[in-house]
């Protein structure tokens, strides 16, 4: 039984599971540079899939395309530029992005601190993909440089298996500034 879920007499077995998680009771892992917190609870549906992203300053990921679920996420603290198909734009605390599947993305983070955003996700795809690629962690902070790098062949071939793929480069610092500097002119 776990420490958030009391047994009632009569209760159906599904109400007995895990109903709320907090950090310390999360599956949590160390993926690409990034630190990536499991928010369903142990036993909970994983549709939506709720995973709580720490990316580190600069952090990057490569231009890729999801296939079959859109790409979402609630940016809770930190500042990122995302890029979508022709579309670029500046994200800050609170702002909801919505990235349409088949349409390639990527974002950078330009704040000074980490950005730790909210990611939601139709499917657990996503999630056996971090799964795969990722370290599993207790340690809840980002990783140190190093710590889970895969190769780029690795990587690519990990999108293919869970439904996307790597289509470019990650989002260069100087295009990301470049649109903070011109959101701001």
């Amino acid at each position: 039984m776990t420490a958030n879920a009391r047994q009632i007499e009569g209760e159906p077995a599904a109400a007995r599971r895990a109903l709320a998680t907090d950090p310390a009771s999360s599956r949590a892992w160390w993926f690409l540079g990034t630190l990536a917190v499991l928010r369903n609870p142990q036993g909970a549906s994983l549709t939506p899939t709720v995973i709580e992203l720490t990316v580190p300053p600069g952090g990057s990921p490569p231009r890729h395309v999801h296939h079959r679920a859109d790409d979402n996420f609630l940016l809770l603290e930190g500042e990122v530029v995302v890029r979508c198909g022709g579309h670029t734009l500046a994200a800050r605390p609170g702002a909801y992005v919505a990235l349409p599947a088949g349409v390639e993305h990527t974002f950078r983070v330009v704040s000074p601190g980490p950005a730790r955003m909210l990611l939601v996700h139709a499917d657990d795809e996503f999630l056996r993909f971090i799964q795969a690629v990722g370290t599993p962690t207790a340690d809840l902070r980002i990783p140190p440089p190093g710590a889970n790098d895969i190769t780029r062949q690795e990587l690519i071939a990990a999108g293919e298996a869970h439904n996307f793929s790597i289509v470019g480069e990650p989002l260069a610092e100087a295009d990301a500034r470049a649109v903070l500097a011109g959101a701001s002119a």
